[in-house]
Parts: structure tokens; C-alpha cells; sequence
């Protein structure tokens, strides 16, 4: 059983590994073409507007899909799931009519009592009704298909949200260009080609689940509070962790302007989208095989599995650390317009928190486990608080947009630590010391080679993808030399010969 947990883990994690590494190439090519659409004012515009719904977005429904991973595999084993996803899909449709109604009846609110203003009136100018439309319809899609997905990894659908994957990021990027090309750049196309993209994934993934017989189906009142009980306490944890990742766009809009977000947010954004897809991938991969063992009640098989995680992680999220370190300048350069280039200061410091983000991530699994989120949101709290509380204070008075890089990186690391101490004397992950000192070994020759090829060879897209793949190859070299992949080695043998 345990080995048999180990190998679905392994195998499922390379999928979303998969998935998630075209999203991000996708992902990067799309930012790429933004900053070339788009100008850095234009671009802050979209980010504010951008991290206002998906911000809006987690608090509304994350707490829902964090309640059904975690209690998926409970009611599969006894045999309720129709009961358990009726339940499920009634709390979203109420949760979607309620934010559309709300939004609707503070938007004439605001036109009644403001619209004679002339600072409303150019307030209107940037963010125009038509915004306000798109923006409201990928609201729900983007709603329904962040619920779709999490559910199709909860029960294992992992190939088929390696296509949604592509569907998402192909279509968004697709569909955006398409409407620039044939109208004005703006954007409120942004927002209309991810309410399309969202619209087809959430139909897709609402299709394969049957979810519209189970919308006809009986709400159990007791799985109900289950739920909220568990994820409510996940919704201010969502918030205090988009404070975390957000709360800085704001207050440099306040302090420097449009034009220094955009600069600033089309970095950050490359760095910690890559991240958060990265830190997904592993999540997903591993988070349902451990769910299942903990409701079989195999304690012990959750600490193994949990501990492998972790180093399924840290060989990919130190690397990357490393390499964004390594490349950030020829990064910006090659995929940026001009005027974003003198943003990529930002990279490293945002690369170095999100991977504390992700060691978070399981350092929280004893209270996930034990429905203890309450304990979750206080931490989070205070690593919000301390993130904002240092912006407020240090890009007023440095009046600098790289200052609130480090404070992010400040922040996270202060989570994971409050995350890591909160839970020591229960369920804690352990890596070896050998094993992460080969991983951060091998990741330091990986710097070495390529500060050396970035000396003689030029910055363009051709040298970038040229680092990116000599560092891969140096990387993975320098782990089989120290053994620290054997097992993994002699898998793939076996697999090659079979």
C-alpha cells in the first residue's frame, strides 16, 4: 500500500509537473506580448483591476475548494459523494448570485452617489463600465473553473487538467491578441478573453464531473457546516496571503504611480506565477494521495509521504531560485519591452519568498489535516501585517518599487517560520542534511556555468533559452554525480528497459 501511495504520487506529480510547465512557458510568452500591446500604465491599470477580482475570487470560493479537498476522499470512502457534491455545487451557485448582486447594487450605488464628481468622472475614464462588465463576467468563470480544476485533481483526473491547463493559457493569449489586433489595445479585452477561456474549461470540467445532474440533487444541512466550518476560516487565510502577494501594488500606485506597478508588476507577476504553478504541481500531485492515506487513517504513511514531498520540492524550487538569481537581467531583456527591463531587481527576492510560500504549503498540513484552519489564518495574519505594515512604512521613504519586493520575501519567511514552530511537536516534514546540501551544491555550480556563458555570449531570447537549458543539464548532471537522484535514476532504467 505504501509503495503503491509513493507511485501514484510520483507519477501524478509529473503530470501536473507537465501541465504546469507549458502553462508557465505559455504564461511567460503571454506577459512577453503584453508588454508590447500595452503600455506601463495600461499594464498597472490591468494589474489593480486584476488582483481586485482574483483576490475577491479566492475569498468567495477558495474556502469551497479547499473544503472539498480536503473532504473529497471521506465521503467517496463511505459512499456519499452525489450527496457531497450536491451539497457542494448548491454552495457555489449561491455563492456566485450573491457576489453578482452585490457588485451589481455597489456599482449603481456608486453611480448614483458619485457620478455628478469630476474625480469620478476621470476615475471612469481608466476603469470604464465596460471594464466593470468584463470584469464581472470572468468573475463567475473564473469562479467555477478554479472549482472544476481542484475537484478533477481531488479525484485524480490529472490528464485531463493537463489539457485544461493548455486550454487556459493557449486561449487566453489567443483570444487577446485576436481583439487587440482588431480593435484598440484595452484592457477590458484581457478580461473578456479569460471570461471566454474560463467559460470553455468551466463547461468542460462541469461536463466530465456531471455536475448538472447534481445540481438538481438534496443539500445535506450537516456536510454543510462541515465545510464552512473548515473553509471559513481558509477564507481570511486566502486573504492575508493575497495581502502577502498584493498588498504592494496598491500602496506603490499610491506612492509612485501607474506607470512603476506596471514596471513592477510585470517582473513580480513572471516570477510568482511561475512559482505558484510550480508550487501547485507538487501540491496536486502529492495533497490527494496524502488526503486519502490520513482518511484511511495510515499516520505513519502521511509523515513518509509528506517528507517526500518536501524533497520532490526543494529539487525544483531551489534550482529555480537559483536560476532566477542567475538570468533575471537576461530574462527581462529578452522577453520585455524597454521600458519594463530595469524591473527584473525584483525577480530574486520574489522567487526567494514564494519559495518560503511553498514550504509553508506543508508545513500547515497538520492543521489542514485536523480542520484546525483557524490556526492557519493567524499565522498568515501576521505575515500579512507585517508586509504591508513595512510597505507603508519603506516605499514612502525610499521611493523605490524594489523595496517591496524584499518586504513580500520578509513577509512569507515570517509566515513559514510562525507555520514551521506552530507545528513542530506534531506533524513535521524533514529533509536530510546531506540531501539538500547535494541539491544546494549542485544548484551553485548551476550559477557558476552560467555567469560564465552570460561573459561571452550576448543577451537576446536565443542566449535566454541557451542558459535555461546548459543550467538544466549542468543541474541534473551535478545531482546524478552526487547520487542524490539514484533512486529516481534506476526507476527510469527500469522503466526504459521494461
Amino acid at each position: 500500500m505504501a509503495n503503491s501511495s509513493s507511485g501514484t504520487m510520483a507519477k501524478e506529480t509529473v503530470i501536473y509537473m507537465i501541465a504546469k510547465g507549458i502553462e508557465g512557458i505559455v504564461g511567460i510568452v503571454t506577459m512577453s506580448v503584453m508588454t508590447y500591446l500595452f503600455t506601463t500604465a495600461q499594464y498597472g491599470y490591468y494589474s489593480t483591476v486584476n488582483i481586485a477580482i482574483t483576490t475577491i475570487g479566492m475569498v468567495a470560493i477558495q474556502w469551497l475548494v479547499q473544503s472539498v479537498l480536503r473532504y473529497i476522499n471521506k465521503y467517496d470512502i463511505a459512499g456519499r459523494h452525489e450527496e457531497f457534491y450536491s451539497t457542494v455545487f448548491s454552495a457555489w451557485l449561491k455563492v456566485n448570485l450573491i457576489s453578482i448582486i452585490s457588485a451589481l447594487i455597489l456599482f449603481l450605488g456608486f453611480v448614483f452617489l458619485l457620478g455628478r464628481f469630476e474625480f469620478f468622472k476621470e476615475f471612469t475614464k481608466v476603469y470604464t463600465y465596460k471594464v466593470f462588465i468584463c470584469g464581472l463576467l470572468w468573475f463567475v468563470t473564473y469562479n467555477t473553473s478554479q472549482l472544476m480544476i481542484a475537484m478533477l485533481a481531488a479525484v485524480r483526473e490529472a490528464k485531463l487538467n493537463l489539457l485544461l491547463s493548455m486550454i487556459t493559457v493557449c486561449g487566453r493569449l489567443i483570444f487577446m491578441v485576436i481583439f487587440c489586433k482588431l480593435f484598440k489595445s484595452k484592457i477590458e479585452w484581457i478580461f473578456l478573453s479569460y471570461f471566454i477561456t474560463d467559460a470553455i474549461v468551466s463547461f468542460i470540467g462541469m461536463k466530465r464531473l456531471k455536475i448538472f445532474s447534481y445540481l438538481k440533487g438534496k443539500v445535506n444541512k450537516e456536510i454543510l457546516v462541515e465545510l464552512k466550518e473548515y473553509g471559513m476560516p481558509l477564507m481570511g487565510n486566502q486573504l492575508a496571503t493575497s495581502v502577502l502577494n498584493k498588498s504592494d501594488i496598491y500602496i506603490i500606485t499610491a506612492s509612485l504611480g501607474a506607470s512603476a506597478v506596471g514596471i513592477y508588476q510585470t517582473n513580480y507577476s513572471l516570477i510568482a506565477t511561475a512559482f505558484t504553478l510550480l508550487n501547485a504541481s507538487v501540491m496536486r500531485g502529492c495533497y490527494p494521495t496524502i488526503i486519502r492515506a490520513w482518511s484511511e487513517g495510515r499516520k505513519e504513511d502521511v509523515k513518509r509521504l509528506l517528507d517526500q514531498a518536501v524533497r520532490m520540492y526543494m529539487l525544483i524550487a531551489i534550482p529555480a531560485v537559483a536560476g532566477v538569481f542567475a538570468v533575471s537581467d537576461v530574462m527581462a531583456y529578452a522577453l520585455f519591452e524597454s521600458q519594463y527591463v530595469s524591473g527584473h531587481i525584483v525577480m530574486f527576492w520574489v522567487a526567494l519568498g514564494m519559495m518560503f510560500l511553498g514550504l509553508t504549503e506543508y508545513s500547515i498540513k497538520h492543521w489542514e489535516l485536523n480542520a484546525n484552519t483557524k490556526a492557519i489564518f493567524r499565522r498568515s495574519l501576521i505575515g500579512g501585517a507585517v508586509n504591508v505594515g513595512l510597505n507603508l512604512i519603506l516605499i514612502k521613504l525610499t521611493q523605490s518599487y524594489f523595496i517591496a519586493a524584499v518586504t513580500t520575501f520578509l513577509g512569507f519567511f515570517v509566515y513559514f517560520l510562525l507555520a514551521r514552530y506552530g507545528t513542530r511537536k506534531y506533524l513535521k516534514w524533514h529533509i536530510n542534511f546531506k540531501n539538500l546540501f547535494k541539491i544546494i551544491f549542485s544548484s551553485v555550480v548551476m550559477i557558476v556555468v552560467i555567469e560564465m556563458l552570460k561573459t561571452i555570449l550576448p543577451k537576446s531570447k536565443i542566449c535566454l533559452a541557451l542558459f535555461i537549458i546548459c543550467g538544466i543539464i549542468v543541474y541534473g548532471v551535478m545531482l546524478i554525480l552526487t547520487g542524490e537522484v539514484k533512486n529516481e535514476v534506476a526507476i527510469i532504467k527500469r522503466k526504459f528497459l521494461k
